[in-house]
């Protein structure tokens, strides 16, 4: 059953696959082409013919017998390999009927050369011919193979290289023992300097070495025995050849000279396989070009010897690797003949003699030495340990090297057989591959194979040979590249990823004590636990980051050396080498892996479990490893023993403390001194009395402390001289004469402090702002510079008038247009500046003041502390019911019925250096609010800020106008500061189109800053009374925001008539205003005519509004 179905299934497959080589039937004119050709070379009888069509099946292989092959596709012939028979026919141009042909075979060919080779077809690629006494003619077409093997060739026949160089690959071979009597066979370089051979294969049996000038590529050439051997001074004519292998099989003479010509830097490998006579001299190849790598000598016979020694001076390029001489004779071995090259093969060269101890230092590059198959006696000593050695079928005797035997565990790499065939007593004694000791190294990330990689290095010693590579050796869970640089000394490895931590390095997949751990990490050895058993000697140490490498550990327990006797990655073995007290606790002890040392405290006779210290005592103290903690030395401290400890040479004063880090006295920040004792003051200026624009007395207060060295006063860049006295608090000097605003520094005990726009001279004519717009409207302060407003004229220039008459009644309700004026502040703060400008610090005062007092309905004061409740912010604002004359800081001036007073207080501020000062910041704004739907039209106008400085650029007023409503913001250049009165600069610091702040630059109060700015909100004169509307009344809130250093929201509601203007308040319980929506509240505003004040506190907002009712006429 089983052989019917397989039967069946042949028959199919015999059917399909006819079925699929018919459909590629030949086109005609191939067809008949190929009819033809066949039928001419004797061969047609090798196709068999279709039963039903009587054509030959050309395309189906089981039509077509050998020696005949034939391959077709899509209609085309495209391989045809045959042998022609009929040897009377001659070929000529016969190929070029079919158009697709690439490889074509022919045996016992018979051609026209001359048309022949003229006559290929551009598909085709690959022709092979034999024959015998064939003619050759130039190729004109290029072709990738053109293979000729020749089984005779009886007429001396000369190809020249013009005929050939347009093939890649060039054979001209022979299909059985050559020599000038059956093939009379030579070459000729007859190429011009424009026509270069590039060929990858060079092939050819000839009767002479032609030269190879404009060759470039791989040159292989087989002598004809008889060949001429003068041709050998062609030689030197070696072009741009790369790799030539040359091989004959008579006696050649050796061509000392013309080798020693030769110079190319294209050469890399010559491969002679040509039995020599004795060499008469050296033959010098170290200067025959920079890219060799190889040259080999091989079947060069037992003359090739120049007085016993190898006859080469071998190329001394960097690139140049190995040297094989292979059936020569050398008497003795003598390395420093081959250290140019980093593998040298001597094998089979009647070499004697004992092996010489060698310093492999001497000879850096070579690491590989095989000398097997001679005559070599003597021992193999531990100096070629430093070389991957093969020395099997000598005469030798002795031990083999222990860090061979090491690795004869690995059975699967069978390295016995490198030392077979000699009198070795421990051959079948592989050594323990504990002596193996491996470290691992990081060394750079290059590119290796084209990609970059991370590049280790394994050193150590025992480590192996060339033998090494990713077949058998592996660090697990990676893919790492081997490279063995030194043998049993230096690996490089490279890895796509880097390594973790802690690897495993093995030798073997298959033998799990050939296996490693391993650290790329230079981290001093870690203990767990040391050993020490009682009356021993002996300690065992269990830890990481130890070596396999116990020639780099040293351990000293006291002042007692252990000496190594084993050790790994995790465990070291050592013995003491005296006796130790075991009456002893806590020795202080070290232990070093290369140049890494770990302290630690052992008790004798005793398993020692240790604990780490932080950061090893950083090696400035002693660990007690019982404990883990430090004891530093006398010059470190802390945990670690990382910080200096430093006595200060003097005693430190003024409170003042030693800093043992430094070695020097370290000021309280909360004192104003210096030095290195903390004795010198560092003083401070926080207000200036200044002279008149003559010069005069002037004074400048401050903390200035009692010790005055060298003292001296600059205003300006001026000097105050003389100075009249000086005291802790005040400097009195005389003022130069001057104009503007000036800045003070105070220099004593070499210690400079400024005070920046402080100094302020004063002129006995001050000019007033607009020169209050007429004598009509106010009269002008010439000492402070301020309008004294004359009747109902107000604001700071006497330009708004309150217009006590007006119409209108409450008919009809409120009016749906509203102007808010507010200081929302958002953006505002205090801020800490240096003394270039550069803010250092701020505090974020948002809902954090309390109410501290109510001094009477109309006054109301807040309070909130910073730095840590070293500084006290105090807030007071006051709603002014009346006109009043008041004085602040030496100014007088009026304060207007219906403006805002406040007065802001910041003490004990604490400042991180007496260069610092603040700057407070105030904000106003003005938005729309819509209570009702209907506008105000006739009073709608844009949006109007103004600030206007005084003469010495400090901003006194701001504006705000808003449809005939004006809030007015003025700032007083005046600041009691510590108590006195000392001038303030007030700037702009930022401005937009609904938006002002304002910042006032303090001076540096130490105990308290003092200011007092006001504002008020009253009626255009543009304001218009009535509206076309008729509306008898209207509702006219207005909004004033002021912030007080930083986040404070003071809301003031003022709803103003025309008709009459004052204000009562009522306080109502702000729990009850806290349950009432604000939409609620409006309307107990409007109906209930008692309530023309209202203030509460929500959260931590402080709102205060403030309404006056319509009156009729």
């Amino acid at each position: 059953m089983k052989k019917s179905k397989s039967l069946i299934f042949y028959f199919f497959f015999i059917f399909f696959l006819s079925i699929q080589v018919n459909s590629n039937e030949l086109n005609k004119k191939e067809y008949d082409c190929l009819v033809n050709f066949l039928t001419n070379l004797g061969k047609i009888s090798n196709v068999g013919k279709n039963e039903k069509t009587f054509e030959y099946e050309f395309c189906n292989p089981f039509f077509v017998s050998l020696p005949t092959e034939i391959k077709c596709n899509q209609g085309s012939i495209t391989y045809l390999d045959t042998v022609q028979s009929n040897i009377s026919y001659i070929i000529k141009d016969e190929l070029l009927c079919f158009d697709n042909i690439n490889y074509f075979l022919l045996s016992n060919i018979n051609y026209d050369s001359a048309i022949f080779f003229n006559s290929f077809p551009k598909s085709l690629n690959k022709v092979i011919l034999t024959g015998t006494n064939l003619q050759f003619s130039k190729v004109t077409k290029d072709l990738q193979t053109l293979s000729i093997s020749i089984i005779s060739q009886k007429i001396p026949t000369t190809l020249k290289f013009s005929w050939f160089y347009k093939t890649t690959q060039f054979i001209l071979s022979s299909t059985s023992f050559s020599s000038n009597k059956t093939h009379s066979i030579a070459f000729e370089n007859d190429l011009k300097d424009s026509e270069i051979w590039e060929t990858n294969y060079f092939n050819i049996i000839s009767l002479n070495l032609p030269k190879f000038n404009n060759v470039k590529g791989f040159v292989q050439i087989e002598l004809i025995e008889g060949y001429n051997q003068t041709s050998w001074s062609n030689i030197k004519e070696i072009g741009n050849v790369t790799n030539i292998y040359i091989r004959t099989n008579d006696l050649t003479e050796f061509p000392n000279d013309h080798l020693s010509n030769i110079r190319s830097d294209s050469i890399e490998k010559i491969n002679f396989e040509v039995p020599f006579k004795s060499v008469k001299k050296m033959c010098d190849l170290s200067s025959i070009g920079k890219s060799i790598q190889i040259i080999s000598f091989s079947k060069c016979g037992r003359d090739f010897s120049f007085n016993g020694l190898m006859p080469i001076i071998l190329p001394n390029n960097q690139d140049f690797q190995y040297f094989f001489l292979i059936g020569g004779y050398i008497k003795n071995f003598d390395i420093l003949q081959y250290k140019s090259a980093e593998y040298i093969t001597l094998s089979n060269n009647l070499m004697s003699g004992t092996l010489p101890s060698i310093n492999s230092f001497k000879f850096g590059k070579l690491k590989y030495i095989d000398i097997g198959f001679n005559l070599i006696t003597g021992e193999l000593d531990d100096s070629y340990c430093e070389f991957d050695i093969i020395v099997n079928n000598n005469s030798m005797t002795g031990l083999i090297p222990t860090c061979f035997t090491c690795f004869f565990g690995l059975t699967e790499l069978n390295l016995k057989s490198r030392f077979i065939g000699n009198n070795f007593t421990n051959l079948d004694q592989p050594s323990s591959p504990s002596i193996i000791s491996p470290n691992l190294i990081f060394s750079n990330i290059e590119i290796f194979q084209g990609q970059p990689h991370y590049k280790y290095y394994i050193f150590g010693e025992n480590l192996g040979g060339a033998w090494i590579d990713e077949s058998n050796a592996e660090i697990i869970g990676f893919d790492v590249k081997f490279r063995v640089i030194k043998p049993n000394k230096l690996i490089s490895l490279y890895s796509l990823s880097s390594f973790s931590s802690i690897v495993t390095f093995s030798y073997s997949r298959i033998n799990s004590n050939y296996r490693f751990t391993l650290s790329a990490d230079l981290i001093t050895p870690k203990l767990i636990k040391v050993e020490w058993v009682s009356n021993s000697q002996d300690l065992a140490f269990e830890g990481f980051y130890f070596s396999y490498n116990k020639s780099i550990i040293n351990i000293s327990i006291g002042d007692v050396n252990c000496q190594v006797t084993s050790s790994t990655f995790y465990n070291i073995n050592c013995t003491l080498l005296a006796p130790i007290d075991l009456t002893l606790i806590d020795i202080v002890s070290f232990i070093t892996v290369g140049n890494l040392t770990t302290q630690f405290t052992l008790n004798p006779g005793v398993t020692n479990n240790l604990l780490y210290c932080i950061n090893g005592c950083g090696g400035n103290g002693i660990c007690f490893s019982d404990i883990g903690k430090c004891k530093c030395d006398s010059t470190h401290q802390g945990d670690d023993c990382s910080l200096p400890y430093i006595e200060c040479p003097i005693n430190c004063t003024n409170l003042s403390v030693c800093n043992n880090v430094t070695g020097e006295c370290s000021c309280p920040s909360f004192l104003i001194w210096s030095g290195i004792d903390c004795s010198f003051p560092l003083h401070t200026i926080s207000a200036v009395s200044p002279s008149d624009i003559n010069g005069g007395s002037a004074s400048i207060y401050g903390w200035f402390g009692n010790i005055h060295n060298d003292p001296q006063v600059f205003i300006g860049t001026k000097q105050c001289i003389p100075i009249y006295n000086i005291s802790e608090s005040e400097i009195i000097c005389k003022a130069p004469p001057g104009t503007g605003l000036k800045s003070v520094s105070v220099i004593q005990n070499s210690i400079n402090v400024t005070s920046k726009d402080i100094y302020q001279y004063y002129s006995n004519d001050k000019q007033c702002p607009n020169h209050c717009t007429s004598t009509s409207n106010g009269i002008c302060n010439t000492t402070t510079g301020y309008c004294n407003c004359i009747g109902r004229w107000s604001g700071y220039d006497c330009s708004l008038y309150s217009n006590p008459s007006g119409g209108g009644d409450n008919s009809g309700g409120l009016p749906g247009s509203n102007t808010t004026i507010d200081g929302n502040t958002g953006n505002t703060n205090i801020t800490l500046i240096d003394f270039n400008g550069n803010q250092i610090n701020e505090y974020l005062l948002l809902n954090k003041w309390s109410i501290i007092s109510n001094i009477s309905k109309t006054v109301y004061t807040f309070n909130q502390s910073i730095q840590n409740d070293k500084c006290n912010i105090t807030y007071t604002i006051e709603e002014v019911n009346k006109d009043r004359d008041v004085s602040f800081a030496g100014i007088n001036f009026k304060l207007t019925s219906g403006s805002v007073k406040m007065t802001v207080s910041i003490e004990n501020y604490q400042y991180s250096s007496n260069l610092n000062t603040l700057q407070l910041q105030m904000k106003s704004s003005v938005n729309e609010i819509q209570i009702n739907h209907e506008m105000n039209d006739c009073n709608n106008d844009q949006i109007e800020i103004n600030n206007t400085p005084n003469q010495y650029n400090s901003l006194n007023y701001i504006t705000i106008k808003k449809d005939a409503k004006v809030l007015n913001g003025r700032f007083i250049d005046r600041i009691e500061s510590d108590g006195i009165s000392t001038f303030m600069q007030t700037v702009l610091v930022s401005k937009s189109n609904d938006s002002i702040t304002v910042g006032m630059n303090l001076p540096h109060c130490t105990k308290k800053c003092l200011l007092d700015p006001d504002f008020s909100v009253l009626v255009s004169p543009e304001f218009v009374d009535e509206c076309d509307n008729d509306r008898k009344s209207f509702f006219l809130p207005v909004v004033i925001v002021v912030p007080i250093v930083f986040l404070i929201l003071i809301i003031i509601f003022v709803v103003i008539t025309i008709k009459k203007r004052y204000v009562e308040i009522i306080i109502i319980n702000k729990n009850l205003i806290n349950r009432i929506h604000f939409k609620k509240f409006l309307n107990i505003f409007q109906t209930n005519p008692n309530i023309h004040f209202l203030f509460f506190k929500n959260k931590s907002t402080l709102k205060i509004l403030k309404f006056v009712r319509p009156y009729t006429k």
